[in-house]
C-alpha cells in the first residue's frame, strides 16, 4: 500500500481496509446513484477446476472455424 502520510488520522484504517479488499479482488466502483458498488473478480476453486477440465464441442469447434 505504502505510506499513508498523506491521509486524515481517522481514515487511515478505512484505506487499509480499502487496500485488503483490493488484495482479495474485490473492487469498489462509484453507482450512478451516489453510492458504492462492490465488485469481485474473485473465482471459486471449484468454478476454476470445472472449466479447466470441459471437453470442447467439436461441432462448436467446426462452427467455429468456419465463422472466423
Amino acid at each position: 500500500m505504502g505510506s499513508t502520510a498523506h491521509i486524515e488520522d481517522g481514515k487511515r484504517e478505512l484505506a487499509k481496509d480499502v487496500d485488503r479488499l483490493a488484495h482479495l479482488g474485490v473492487r469498489l466502483l462509484d453507482s450512478a446513484e451516489g453510492g458504492i458498488e462492490v465488485a469481485s473478480e474473485a473465482k471459486s476453486s471449484l468454478v476454476s477446476e470445472v472449466e479447466g477440465e470441459k471437453d470442447p464441442d467439436p461441432i462448436l469447434l467446426e462452427f467455429q472455424a468456419k465463422c472466423s
